[in-house]
């Protein structure tokens, strides 16, 4: 599919990648769009490619990327003007390294952000990366952009931070003011470490994201079981007449209604009573974690509640001489087509994403 094309400054790409060429003097309207003559790294790699030898061992890049990648810069720097302190290609379209036809080519973008006062800093990465984004879609689907604050990007170097030093050894500025090479250049040289607190901030992260997976496949497991338990339960009340009880009052109804007319025995409600109170007490945080022998004897027991609550339900519906397997397969397809997308309830699968997301990317430096 043939990319869709924009224009930088009133420039198609093809007319702004040839006026773009080396030795070509930037007129003053060009100029007062904020790309001032620093495009240095573009004019270096399109000298490389035209002359088929790399700039660097690891260089990547082809021809038509280079062009997605020069008229991405100029079009951010025409939208921010002075607030772009560099431009860096880095990643496996700098390096090579697991490198495909279909890679994104990852664009470090480092924005000025001293001067803004109003909004935090997500916020503002936020609504960078959105204006960063659009820019990049009607260029190229492959560009990836990943904005860095000034300031944000200055104490990740000071840590050592392991993200900003990959990008400060692989990366290649195609914009740079003079904030980026300094920086890498101190990296080569070793003057930039890793600080203890770093290295201790990352082994908290790494204990924080193994019990997040533990919570999140916990809750998910224990959710369903309830809910199975739950729903068929429902199933079989809505089909006696009574209206379908609320997830606490499930275990109170089957002893109400049918542990009386013999359609279950006390078993069956106790099951029910454990599997309702496991998820309960995995929501209220009073239980952190079912191992997977728990969880698989769990799960033999809601087999075979809901087996049994199937069998009642067939039995009634036979006593009156209706179908049953026919609605059961329609009901089943019908589930296979709305059932839940997702681990947890709605609610508590956000508040889990927003916490991954801020781990990785507050804490990491990631997106």
């Amino acid at each position: 599919m043939e990319e869709e094309k924009t224009e930088i400054g009133g420039k198609t790409p093809e007319k702004f990648e040839k006026n773009s060429k080396k030795g070509r003097n930037l007129k003053k309207e060009e100029k007062s769009l904020g790309f001032p003559g620093n495009l240095a790294g573009v004019t270096q790699l399109t000298q490389a490619i035209v002359e088929r030898r790399p700039v660097t061992v690891g260089d990547f890049l082809t021809r038509r990327e280079l062009r997605y990648v020069e008229i991405y810069t100029a079009s951010i720097l025409e939208k921010f003007k002075h607030y772009i302190k560099a431009v860096v290609i880095w990643g496996s379209s700098r390096t090579g390294i697991g490198k495909r036809k279909s890679s994104d080519i990852d664009v470090a973008v480092i924005v000025d952000d001293t001067d803004v006062q109003r909004m935090s800093r997500p916020e503002l990465k936020e609504r960078l990366f959105q204006h960063l984004y659009e820019r990049a879609r009607p260029i190229s689907k492959r560009i990836h952009p990943q904005p860095y604050l000034l300031s944000e990007f200055l104490e990740y170097v000071r840590e050592g931070n392991p993200v900003i030093c990959n990008i400060l050894r692989d990366g290649l500025p195609v914009y740079d003011v003079g904030f980026f090479l300094p920086l890498q250049r101190s990296l080569i040289s070793g003057n930039i470490r890793p600080t203890k607190e770093c290295i201790d901030k990352h082994m908290s992260i790494a204990f924080d994201l193994l019990d997040l997976v533990e919570n999140v496949v916990t809750e998910k497991l224990t959710y369903d079981l309830e809910q199975a338990i739950v729903s068929s339960a429902q199933a079989v009340l809505m089909e006696l007449g009574y209206r379908p009880p609320a997830p606490n009052e499930v275990v109170s109804f089957l002893r109400e209604f049918m542990l009386p007319r013999k359609l279950i025995d006390e078993e069956l409600v106790g099951i029910a009573e454990e599997i309702i109170s496991l998820y309960k007490s995995v929501e209220h945080r009073e239980r952190k974690r079912v191992s997977g022998r728990e969880i698989e004897e769990y799960f033999t027991k809601a087999k075979k509640f809901v087996e049994e609550m199937s069998r009642i339900l067939r039995e009634l519906r036979k006593a009156r001489g209706e179908s049953f397997e026919f609605e059961m397969v329609e009901k089943a397809r019908k589930f296979d087509e709305l059932r839940r997308d997702g681990m947890i309830r709605v609610e508590k699968k956000e508040e889990l994403e927003e916490k991954r997301e801020k781990l990785i990317k507050e804490g990491l430096g990631q997106r």
